[in-house]
């Protein structure tokens, strides 16, 4: 189901662009979600190292890209997030949408603010893999030792 380009890009240029995306989606409006959604999946497909993807999963490209024309860009933000990877999702009255996602193996939570729930999403998503703790040897660890809780 993964499929790794062959080009690689630089872990630096890779992690730069995936803080770039989360600042980008935070100042985003809706119309743009196709668009972030595409770079987000595009980062995911060209990781460095298959080790920075823990608790992210590539869709299929045709399931994906039909989410995204369909204009159910949640579900395909969703999509990206692997059955061991944690988020929680919050609207608030006045329209602004919260994700938090936690991914295996670290200690916090990233959280990202954005004007759709798709777009908080990409940018938590985008944030948690920037933000990669150092992984440990311990088993124990790469399960989240205690289980943690999204706050």
């Amino acid at each position: 189901m993964k499929k790794y380009q062959p080009h690689m890009p630089a872990p630096d240029s890779w992690f730069d662009a995936l803080g770039e995306l989360a600042l980008t989606s935070a100042g985003s409006f809706p119309d743009e979600e196709a668009r972030l959604l595409r770079q987000l999946y595009h980062l995911v497909a060209n990781a460095p190292s298959p080790a920075f993807l823990a608790g992210v999963v590539q869709p299929d490209i045709a399931q994906f890209e039909a989410s995204v024309g369909i204009g159910a860009t949640e579900s395909a933000a969703l999509s990206l997030l692997g059955e061991d990877a944690g988020y929680m999702l919050s609207r608030g009255s006045g329209g602004q949408h919260l994700a938090s996602v936690i991914l295996p193996g670290r200690m916090e939570e990233a959280t990202a603010g954005a004007d759709s729930a798709a777009l908080a999403i990409a940018g938590a998503l985008a944030i948690a893999l920037r933000d990669m703790l150092p992984l440990s040897a311990n088993r124990s660890d790469l399960h989240g030792g205690p289980h943690l809780r999204l706050n």
